[in-house]
């Protein structure tokens, strides 16, 4: 098995992409520490980790809270005794509805707040309370799960412009961290899934044929599919291979970064998006 114990860390792996790239790491040989805000959804995905026959640590929590991180690196040492690899897939979306203060710059006080928070701050602090530890054993992966929102301004179509700029922040910070971290032999990179049909994009679709006449009537998947299949020009371009990817896509190109098939590569952002973006 390629990673044969060792042991990572997955942020917000309780569903979707997190807790694919979390079963991959588990199937490759990895054993898992899972962090998800929910309680109940760490466990569940901690006990599929174990009945891959790998060891499995659930740490609920938001990972956007230094109690949270310091939480995570103390329990993953104490019971592992070390930390191989970081997946931070950590991010999010439109805000919580309600500003303190319900003014234009109220409202987007609060949406960038929390836009910031969840993409940007929440795994730079994760990298830098792993990093030393990393540094001190001479190896490491670390893997920072981006969007091609931060790449293309196509995204203003289908993103806030709030959202863009922090995934355009994050690869633009996993870049200088790897400058920094490489020659302590260790490897810093990003992944920019495509259009993954996970939770929030089920909620995206269900909101544009339920609030858009020009769909009405289609079921939100059947809307999904359409746009990966080019029907909306005007939301986004075509994907050339014309197809969804999945959390499994995004699980296995992890796999690649932080095995040693990948050792030679670092400071990169690779695009899992069906050809669609070409930088």
């Amino acid at each position: 098995m390629k990673l044969e114990n060792k042991v990572a860390i997955v942020t917000a792996a309780g569903r979707g992409i997190g807790r694919g790239i979390a079963l991959c790491l588990a199937e490759a040989g990895a054993n898992l520490v899972v962090n998800s805000f929910q309680k109940e959804t760490t466990a569940k995905v901690a006990g599929e980790v174990e009945a891959l026959g790998r060891q499995a640590l659930p740490i609920s929590g938001d990972i956007a809270q230094i109690s949270t991180i310091s939480q995570v690196i103390d329990l993953t040492l104490d019971t592992f005794g070390r930390i191989d690899i970081l997946v931070n897939n950590v991010g999010g979306g439109p805000p919580t509805p309600g500003a303190s203060d319900d003014s234009l710059l109220g409202r987007l006080e609060t949406e960038w707040d929390e836009m910031y928070q969840q993409n940007l701050k929440a795994p730079m602090m994760m990298c830098q309370a792993v990093a030393p530890h990393l540094i001190k054993q001479k190896s490491g992966k670390i893997v920072n799960i981006a969007s091609g929102a931060g790449r293309n301004t196509y995204a203003s179509k289908t993103s806030p412009i709030s959202y863009q700029a922090m995934k355009a922040g994050l690869i633009r910070y996993t870049q200088s961290l790897a400058d920094k971290l490489g020659p302590h032999n260790i490897n810093v990179n990003g992944v920019c899934p495509g259009y993954v049909y996970s939770v929030t994009w089920e909620k995206s679709a269900r909101r544009m044929v339920e609030t858009r006449e020009e769909y009405k009537g289609l079921d939100p998947k059947e809307w999904f599919d359409r746009l990966n299949e080019g029907k909306y020009p005007e939301l986004a371009p075509l994907t050339p291979l014309m197809r969804e990817q999945t959390v499994e896509d995004i699980g296995q190109a992890v796999i690649f970064l932080v095995s040693e098939e990948g050792k030679n590569i670092t400071g990169q952002t690779l695009n899992v998006d069906g050809g669609r973006h070409k930088n």
